[in-house]
């Protein structure tokens, strides 16, 4: 009778443990609020904004490959991140959950900025067309369609209206219309330069144009610094023909025409050998990675 007591005993105990467990995991799921939901099938899968966090891995995995990055491991029930380089600048593709219990998910891209940056700016969707903005905090910068759909601060509002040029302009429309909704907040300081894209992308074209977009903005980033540093790096190669006495930059020998390569960003010729050995541009602060095409 005392043995089966025991026996009576340690089974309790397990089931005990194990509905314990389930309860607790249950409430922990819960207070996630409704970003993270269990499908209700017998499989258990996870869903992360509207997307199987399985699927979403997968299309992030693919992005990380198509960037030679790296998808980077997590615990269950954790959303992914990709970091990768663009143009020398480390990037992290993330997604944002914010402070708010159940609140809006946001698909994030931060990238390096130079050391010493010096300039603020923040670009960011009004909330309504007639939402009374500071003036003394809000640079106008004389689009009359940009100013009346954004709020735009800064530290130096020469810089702003310099850097937000029609290109860059552009950019962020693109942001703003991606995946049908106007949330999209562009932030930069001496730190990074965040985008932020409100819902979950998981389709690789979406992914592909937040990064694409995010990029050309980062770009300018790099323009300024290199005007900042004496250093004029034209945006568009040079058409003229390369002299026939070209050095490559590398080794220091005359680069003879079968062999040549010219940066597709500033125009600079090397041996196609000395560029792949180099895995870049070798001119300082250019960093470009892919050669022009060859005629």
């Amino acid at each position: 009778m005392h043995e089966l007591l025991v026996i009576f005993v340690i089974i309790f105990i397990i089931y005990g443990a194990g509905w314990i467990w389930q309860t607790v995991n249950d409430l922990l799921r819960d207070s996630s609020g409704d970003a993270w939901q269990a499908s209700g099938t017998s499989a258990g899968r996870v869903q992360l904004g509207g997307h199987d966090l399985a699927d979403l891995v997968r299309s992030w995995q693919h992005f990380a490959e198509e960037r030679h990055g790296e998808m980077h491991t997590r615990q269950l029930f954790q959303s992914p991140k990709v970091s990768f380089v663009h143009q020398g600048a480390r990037v992290l593709l993330s997604v944002y959950e914010g402070a708010q219990v159940g609140g809006p998910l946001h698909t994030q891209l931060t990238y390096t900025v130079p050391e010493g940056w010096p300039y603020r700016l923040e670009v960011s969707r009004r909330r309504h067309p007639d939402e009374e903005v500071d003036p003394g905090n809000n640079v106008r910068l004389g689009d009359a369609e940009f100013d009346a759909r954004y709020v735009v601060k800064t530290n130096d509002e020469k810089f702003a209206k310099e850097f937000l040029d029609p290109a860059a302009r552009q950019s962020i429309e693109d942001l703003r219309t991606l995946q049908g909704n106007d949330r999209i907040l562009v932030s930069l300081n001496p730190s990074r330069l965040m985008v932020r894209k409100e819902s979950v992308l998981s389709a690789p074209d979406d992914l592909g144009a937040l990064a694409g977009q995010a990029g050309r903005l980062h770009d300018r980033i790099d323009l300024f610094w290199q005007r900042a540093s004496g250093i004029e790096i034209l945006e568009e190669p040079s058409t003229s023909a390369p002299s026939v006495d070209a050095v490559c930059p590398i080794c220091g020998s005359k680069i003879d025409p079968d062999a040549r390569v010219t940066c597709r960003r500033c125009g600079t010729p090397h041996h196609e050998d000395c560029w792949e050995f180099n895995g870049r541009c070798s001119t300082y602060a250019c960093g470009e990675k892919k050669f022009a095409p060859k005629n």
